[in-house]
């Protein structure tokens, strides 16, 4: 727990839990738990740093034991600017797949939630995950290449799943359901990528 206000803005538990896309018990959980750094206001309110809901939303947990492995956390971004064919793709398109992600969270979030048209849901990550393919065939990129970045995606899903304390059950149910949802996603990326890559 912080002591103090540090610089920077701060949300409210309802903001905080929209910005991550989670039941605001989830995020009061993680925030009980350490998972996630909060203030208390002098009146009892649970106040987060914009900056700390960022990073988790963006940090990737470092892969332990691997070559070379400091133990730090590298963004997405830092990621993908790692790989060799990053040059060759523009700024624009970048920002426009970084959006797709965003969305395909919002679809999957919803599509874990109790009350999902799970149906509606899956046709929309379809949807999205064939933006990317087309996305990614237009950048040039091999489908060893594609599958790698999606597969990159994926893993932050599935740790940031890993993460917060649901109980053993409920964990397992939410993982394998967002897997087959994953899956589904990068069939159509696929799919998609076949029909748009320069022949």
């Amino acid at each position: 727990m912080v002591a103090g206000r540090a610089e920077g803005q701060w949300l409210s538990l309802g903001e905080a839990a929209r910005l991550l896309g989670v039941d605001a018990t989830t995020l009061r959980g993680w925030a009980d738990a350490g998972k996630v750094r909060v203030f208390r206001t002098p009146g009892g309110h649970r106040r987060f740093a914009a900056a700390d809901l960022w990073a988790l939303l963006g940090g990737v947990p470092p892969a332990s034991g691997g070559p070379g492995d400091a133990g730090a956390r590298a963004s997405p971004r830092e990621w993908i600017a790692s790989r060799p064919w990053y040059a060759r793709v523009g700024e624009d398109a970048l920002g426009r797949a970084r959006i797709r992600c965003t969305q395909l969270m919002q679809v999957l979030t919803a599509y874990l939630g109790e009350a999902a048209d799970r149906g509606r849901c899956l046709a929309e990550g379809r949807r999205i995950g064939g933006e990317l393919g087309h996305d990614v065939a237009g950048w040039g990129l091999t489908p060893a290449q594609s599958t790698e970045v999606f597969l990159h995606f994926k893993k932050m899903v599935t740790d940031t799943l890993a993460s917060p304390p649901l109980g053993a059950s409920g964990q397992v149910r939410t993982m394998r359901d967002a897997d087959a949802f994953l899956g589904e996603v990068l069939q159509a990326m696929m799919e998609a990528y076949e029909q748009g890559r320069p022949r």
